[in-house]
């Protein structure tokens, strides 16, 4: 599954990619999520095979991928970017074999390796070992599909990132995990168009905290809150004066969505919640060790 907004080159090079997978996959789904380019009109000239659907107006990746979700027939779905594709051409057959090793996994993520061949992070790079995280990024996973419909979806309120991380929160809530896999890797190429570094911080900051309204229970909502919210400045911090003074207005736009987030709070245990925090600095290497931790 691929969302799409106006990024008709990188959408054309990782769709030549895809179609030289062998085997191929069983079906490509891409949302021109509000296109005002090229975009449309090269799907169906250059890759007639695929599945294209189109929102009129802009609803977001979040949105976007929902839609591809409920279309798509498979029971795994290979989550990419438009501008991220798998470096090997065996790929799927690959992780196919991953899949079978890793029935408790609910997601399976890939290290991202980005411009300049710099892997995403540094401990999920193609030489990491296997382990068990709490994030993934939408542009280099495989999700179970069922079990997708099992949880709360993702909030299509939150419309750009985060709901990777807050899914993943809800694998765990499941019995499921989120498994990294180094055997395989996924280029991703970053493309400026539509990324504007202050306003995606922004919103990753702000959902980040609707996530936690939605999901952390009391009394610990509270505190976790606040570390969020000083985390997030704290980061602000590091690129400058100019990102500093400008956390106010994420923090006004959280509590503009209180309500929403609210009608759609389901709290996890502590027990889950706490553990998977965790995992962002002591990752589970083992799977007797996951069980334990998560009484999976």
């Amino acid at each position: 599954m691929i969302a799409t907004k106006n990024r008709v080159d990188d959408l054309r090079r990782t769709c030549g990619v895809l179609s030289q997978l062998s085997p191929p996959p069983d079906e490509v789904i891409i949302c021109a999520d509000g296109c005002t380019d090229d975009t449309v009109k090269m799907v169906k000239q250059e890759f007639p095979s695929f599945t294209l659907i189109e929102n009129e107006q802009s609803i977001g990746s979040v949105g976007s991928r929902h839609r591809i979700l409920n279309l798509a027939k498979g029971e795994f779905v290979v989550s990419l970017d438009d501008d991220s594709y798998p470096l090997d051409p065996n790929f799927l057959e690959k992780v196919s074999q991953i899949l079978a090793d890793h029935p408790e996994a609910g997601v399976i993520t890939f290290p991202e390796l980005r411009n300049n061949n710099v892997f995403a992070n540094e401990d999920k790079s193609s030489t990491s070992l296997g382990h068990y995280v709490s994030a993934y990024p939408n542009c280099s996973a495989i999700m179970r599909r069922d079990l997708y419909f099992k949880s709360e979806n993702f909030p299509l309120f939150f419309q750009h990132m985060y709901e990777e991380t807050d899914y993943a929160l809800q694998c765990y809530s499941l019995n499921y995990a989120v498994w990294l896999e180094p055997s395989l890797t996924i280029r991703h190429h970053m493309s400026p168009v539509q990324r504007q570094p202050v306003r995606r911080h922004h919103q990753n900051a702000r959902n980040e905290l609707w996530s936690v309204w939605m999901r952390c229970p009391f009394p610990y909502l509270i505190p976790v809150s606040l570390f969020r919210i000083f985390r997030q400045f704290q980061y602000a911090c590091t690129e400058g004066l100019s990102w500093a003074i400008q956390e106010p207005l994420w923090w006004l736009s959280a509590l503009k969505g209180l309500t929403q987030c609210l009608s759609h709070r389901q709290p996890i245990s502590w027990h889950i919640y706490y553990n998977w925090m965790k995992l962002a600095r002591q990752p589970i290497y083992d799977y007797e060790d996951l069980k334990q931790t998560f009484n999976i």
